[in-house]
């Protein structure tokens, strides 16, 4: 228990708790500032049953929550379609600077929508078409596909349908959750979660369980205002990080 490991599991708490408070930011927030301290092959199968653990808690209590509609009619066919495409065109599509202006426009489009939101524009004003969202829903998976960051624009048109905070983090976390069920079983079979990184996940225990805490309380404490603002404060962070990572 090191300092470096002692950072590391600020870290871990820091994306616990946004995973808790928002739905989103979990792993992407710990493995860009822990790649200053460990290799990321290292830090994924150690992170992924954790994650999967704050996922599965969210569903677990927050289950009534979930827009079953949305989930199912409207991100699960497209994005896990785009993904699909995504994975296929890996080796063509995948380059750093791709990645970079990507994670700059995650930037933009997040401080767009904070001024939009802090000016007070009429909630009618910033939803999307329908044709639209399902668009970036696609291009969410397809960019998922390529650089394991799509997270950020499943956000951005989740948050334009204008859900009802707890039906927008429960919603997420059930995307992310199906998600982290297939990584940490293909991790699991090919050997790379063992018992080896189960103990050092136990050794992040309390970042998770004092991460996912402090993020239900927040949850359920903020405006819904300041929670929209503070969504977009998260994108806009998630966007530095991708340029960073």
């Amino acid at each position: 228990m090191d300092t470096s490991f002692i950072l590391f599991s600020c870290f871990a708490f820091l994306s616990y708790f946004s995973a808790a408070f928002a739905g989103f930011g979990g792993v992407i927030i710990v493995l860009t500032l822990g790649a200053h301290l460990y290799p990321i092959k290292w830090m994924l199968p150690i992170l992924l049953p954790l994650t999967l653990i704050a996922n599965a808690y969210i569903f677990i209590r927050h289950h009534k929550y979930v827009d079953t509609s949305v989930l199912f009619k409207r991100i699960l066919p497209f994005m896990g379609t785009g993904l699909v495409i995504g994975f296929t065109l890996f080796n063509l599509l995948h380059g750093e600077l791709l990645r970079k202006a990507f994670g700059v426009l995650v930037i933009l489009v997040a401080i767009r929508e904070l001024i939009n939101l802090i000016r007070g524009n009429q909630e009618k004003d910033l939803r999307l078409p329908r044709w639209l969202s399902t668009a970036y829903i696609f291009a969410a998976g397809l960019i998922h596909g390529v650089y394991a960051s799509g997270g950020p624009v499943l956000v951005y048109t989740v948050n334009k349908m204008q859900l009802e905070k707890s039906v927008f983090r429960s919603t997420l976390s059930m995307v992310w959750l199906s998600m982290n069920i297939f990584l940490t079983a293909s991790y699991a079979i090919a050997g790379k979660v063992n018992l080896e990184s189960l103990k050092v996940s136990a050794y992040l225990m309390p970042s998770l369980i004092i991460g996912v805490l402090a993020g239900e309380i927040l949850h359920q404490r903020i405006p819904e205002r300041f929670f929209k603002i503070a969504v977009f404060v998260l994108l806009m962070l998630s966007g530095i990080f991708i340029s960073l990572k």
